[in-house]
């Protein structure tokens, strides 16, 4: 591969003030730190982590924002009010609204001798304490949107995310091997003892995550592939022969990395992370290289191919996957009764919900006898059905507006960017990964997991637009110019070729 340096400019990506560097630098420990302290749960972690993207925040203002992230903000900012606005009814003694409070505190008046203001919210505090990860979320979110014009910022934030995956991953599988009942030989697990977890306390959440790191690493190496195909007549020995020992040792690496990360998701032993996480994989590799299949029916083609690909590795890497596929099926006892119950919670409180995080204490209410006495159900098991049962459905149906535009304009920077094209499929591919398990799992309510797919949404929306002359931070298209192909610099002489020069 051969860059070229434009006679107009430096081929050298222009120098970033020092706060910004900082700020990246800050920003991507973040994300790469958020799973390992048990994936972020509780309060504390994320208390921390919002004051250290509150710093990077404030060292990002020296980048000069375009029109397409002003307008991500702007649309980030009025969901943002919103969910103040139902906070704050929701706390409310005396709602603007006009809604009604929740009726259990007036039948709780009537049972204890003091006098309980009534409130919308089930609980009147829960809702403020419960809105961490909401904040860190969209800390991550608006740094990823401001550094992800920076092209060189926005692949560095994916392979800050790669990296950790496959640390975690080694480290997960060495010390699951050793001791399966703890997590990375320090935290003693209360659930899933035969699965490896780690860093993660549930399962799931641990399946999803490596199955998103693992689908970076797998771009990373169609990108490499893409690199040095072969301009003529496609084949594996032409493409092996481009294939130089520095770029092979790239291909290993990357190879190793979406592997590794495999084998820990399969560990998980998550139906639902491993399932996703591959049609997820087989749907990015697709699109990737849908330039290179014949138009009629090549899509078809690369999916049919793709998902054998994925079933082959299931079948040699995820036995117990496979395994609870046939003992389980595709659903667990109980949970359609918990939709079933929470589409009651929405239909009685439909406009501002119950509030924030109170679903353990609303949900014991409307669990039917169908469902098994063992167990606390603290989680609806679907995010969304659960966001509407606590913020309401204004709240909810905003919140999934928003995030089908964002994957509109991710799948508009895919079909139309030359370059670079793995940041907005990346997000595109792990955000919708993330939603679509949200649908049968609480993941995105896992700071640590939420984190992750926050900044790669923020970065890829700004990577789905094109960037103009003199962007900032080196963001330009018109930087640098990258040929895949091999140049005869003899010929570009001979033909006055001083318009570029070979690096």
């Amino acid at each position: 591969m051969t860059r070229l340096r434009l006679a107009s400019g430096s081929g050298e990506a222009t120098a970033l003030p020092w706060p910004v560097r900082w700020s990246s630098w800050l920003f991507c420990a973040v994300v790469a730190l958020a799973p390992l302290p048990l994936g972020s749960i509780g309060a504390v972690a994320p208390a921390i982590w919002s004051i250290l993207l509150g710093i990077a925040l404030l060292g990002v203002l020296p980048m000069r924002l375009r029109g397409s992230q002003l307008a991500i903000l702007a649309v980030t900012a009025l969901l943002t009010a919103l969910a103040m606005l139902v906070l704050r009814e929701q706390s409310a003694l005396r709602p603007w609204s006009g809604v009604a409070p929740n009726a259990l505190w007036a039948q709780a008046g009537k049972l204890l001798p003091a006098e309980l203001p009534p409130a919308v919210s089930i609980a009147r505090s829960q809702p403020f304490y419960s809105i961490g990860v909401g904040i860190v979320c969209l800390l991550s979110f608006a740094i990823g949107v401001v550094l992800g014009a920076n092209r060189g910022l926005a692949r560095g934030l994916l392979r800050a995310v790669a990296a950790a995956g496959l640390v975690y991953a080694i480290c997960g599988i060495v010390t699951f091997a050793i001791d399966p009942t703890r997590i990375y030989l320090l935290h003693e697990k209360q659930a899933h003892l035969a699965w490896l977890t780690s860093p993660f306390v549930n399962r799931n959440t641990a399946g999803i995550y490596y199955g998103c790191c693992a689908l970076i690493w797998l771009l990373f190496g169609c990108e490499l592939i893409e690199r040095h195909w072969p301009s003529r007549r496609a084949s594996l020995s032409r493409l092996l022969a481009r294939l130089d020992m520095p770029a092979r040792r790239r291909l290993a690496g990357h190879a190793f990395g979406w592997l590794t990360c495999l084998l820990a998701m399969f560990l998980t032993g998550s139906r639902g992370g491993a399932g996703i996480s591959l049609l997820a994989a087989v749907a990015a590799a697709a699109i990737f290289f849908r330039n290179r299949v014949p138009r009629r029916y090549g899509m078809i083609v690369a999916l049919g191919v793709g998902s054998l690909v994925a079933l082959a590795l299931l079948q040699l890497l995820g036995g117990g996957v496979g395994a609870r596929f046939s003992t389980m099926g595709l659903s667990d006892e109980g949970r359609f009764s918990t939709y079933r119950a929470t589409l009651r919670m929405i239909w009685d409180h439909p406009w501002l919900g119950d509030g924030f995080g109170t679903f353990e204490w609303v949900y014991p209410a409307y669990r039917t006898d169908d469902i098994s006495l063992r167990g606390t159900w603290n989680r609806a098991h679907n995010s969304w059905l659960e966001l509407a049962s606590d913020g309401g459905m204004l709240m909810a149906g905003a919140t999934m507006i928003a995030l089908l535009a964002a994957f509109g304009v991710l799948a508009h920077g895919v079909r139309t960017r030359h370059r670079d094209v793995i940041v907005p499929l990346a997000a595109l591919c792990a955000s919708a990964a993330g939603a679509l398990h949200s649908m049968i799992d609480f993941s995105l309510q896992i700071t640590g997991y939420a984190v992750v797919i926050a900044a790669l949404l923020g970065a890829g929306l700004s990577q789905s637009f094109r960037s103009g002359r003199g962007g900032s931070g080196g963001g330009s298209d018109r930087a640098h110019v990258t040929v895949g192909r091999q140049v005869n610099v003899d010929l570009a002489r001979r033909s006055g070729g001083a318009a570029g020069e070979a690096i």
